[in-house]
């Protein structure tokens, strides 16, 4: 089995939470279950990470000498070296905090102990107006956004901005990524003679069946994509992915989102944009960079 048919099942088998956890939505009568427990969650991680090693070995070995026919000499080569590995590394530092990293759980109470918040009757946690009892997790998280059947973790106060940076520098390299594939593709597969021109000579050869790549990379973009596109709406409409669901079962949601987005929630002090994304660097260069944010506390 070449690498080409690994990256096409992985992708494949990737796009299995999201369209089970959609099922669920859907037809909540059919009580379709998560694929995302302790013992798929590793197996999903290793699928990940064969993506990325497969699509950066296919850079390497042959993409980046579609556009420049000797990379490590010249300035362009140069460039697109960097960028390949730049996206490949600050998206898997991003989606492997977005994975492993602690959500934001609510403290747990203990027995006969008094606070002075009220108490998850189900997860015996404090519970605030900010926090969320989740299902799958059993557990209140602060902020919660939703639980990702992609990262197999709840997405809240301490992790939205891993997911979301994940989401927007995978975006990005996946657009790279079209860029660095896409002319060989129309070329080589499909037999345009103007894209085919614009190759340099024996591509089609050294390339083979490899070209196709270009299929599970276009599908990655248009999910991803569309998924970084929903969470900068509901940002922007100061919305968590829950109360976004909610609202849609009321009627005249979009009058209601397009309340929030006028009279620009998302500009407060405590709004989910300052809390959950901008707040957490001090200098927009730190948002390039795959370093740790602050933790906030559950309560903030």
């Amino acid at each position: 089995m070449d690498i080409i048919t690994v990256i096409i099942i992985a992708v494949g088998i990737l796009q299995l939470p999201l369209l089970i956890d959609a099922l669920r939505n859907v037809f909540p009568h059919l009580n379709i279950q998560r694929i995302t427990q302790d013992y798929a969650s590793y197996f999903l991680f290793t699928l990940v990470v064969i993506v990325y090693c497969g699509f950066m070995y296919l850079f390497f070995s042959a993409f980046v000498y579609v556009r420049a026919e000797q990379p490590y000499t010249t300035f362009n080569g140069w460039i697109l070296i960097f960028l390949a590995c730049y996206f490949c590394i600050v998206s898997f530092f991003h989606y492997t905090y977005a994975c492993f990293h602690d959500p934001g759980a609510a403290p747990l109470v203990m027995p006969n102990f008094q606070v002075d918040y009220p108490v998850c009757q189900k997860c015996n946690r404090v519970k605030v107006s900010t926090t969320r009892h989740c299902k799958v997790c059993n557990r209140c998280i602060c902020m919660m956004d939703h639980h990702c059947p992609f990262t197999f973790n709840c997405v809240g106060l301490n992790n939205f901005y891993y997911f979301t940076s994940f989401l927007g520098y995978a975006w990005l390299g996946m657009t790279f990524a079209t860029y660095m594939t896409y002319t060989a593709f129309m070329g080589c597969m499909i037999g345009l003679t103007d894209y085919k021109a614009a190759l340099p000579e024996s591509t089609c050869a050294n390339l083979g069946k490899n070209a196709i790549v270009v299929v599970p990379i276009i599908t990655l973009w248009v999910a991803i994509g569309t998924l970084l596109a929903f969470q900068i709406i509901c940002l922007f409409c100061n919305v968590s992915t829950l109360d976004f669901s909610i609202l849609f079962r009321q009627s005249n949601p979009m009058r209601k989102l397009w309340y929030k987005f006028r009279t620009r929630e998302f500009l407060q002090e405590n709004s989910r944009m300052k809390v959950l994304y901008i707040d957490r660097r001090n200098y927009f260069w730190q948002h390039l960079l795959p370093w740790p944010i602050e933790e906030f506390p559950c309560c903030y």
